[in-house]
């Protein structure tokens, strides 16, 4: 599964494409944690999934990447939209979802980039709303 991290108007952007499998899930996480370490305040992020083919991680994959997420906090809380166009990629993406259970990670999906950068350039409601 190649992936490419970069930043672009202040949203961290995680592409994924081919096959993901474990190894590179660990690869990706790390560099993930990598990016927030290096970050003074830690971005919003999307997650692109819709250029994934071949899925060869299973539940135990998933909730390991959830695990790491949970033992490696952001700073500051966060929104993480997660892109996903197809009913496989859609369901990888609602386990993660489900598996990421951290009070300072808000997940959506979307289907498409368009939706998920609208829905990360809200302003969050105000406490009590």
């Amino acid at each position: 599964m190649p992936f490419s991290i970069s930043s672009v108007d202040g949203v961290m952007r995680i592409v994924l494409s081919g096959t993901l499998v474990p190894e590179e899930l660990v690869r990706m996480a790390d560099a993930l944690i990598e990016a927030e370490a290096a970050a003074a305040v830690c971005p919003h992020r999307v997650t692109d999934m819709t250029a994934l083919t071949r899925f060869e991680v299973g539940f135990e994959d998933m909730s390991e990447l959830a695990r790491r997420r949970r033992n490696q906090p952001p700073a500051n809380p966060i929104r993480s939209a997660i892109v996903a166009a197809t009913p496989v990629q859609l369901g990888f993406a609602r386990m993660f979802q489900t598996l990421n259970d951290h009070p300072r990670i808000t997940i959506r999906i979307f289907p498409d980039l368009d939706g998920a950068l609208a829905w990360l350039a809200e302003e969050p409601p105000s406490p009590g709303e």
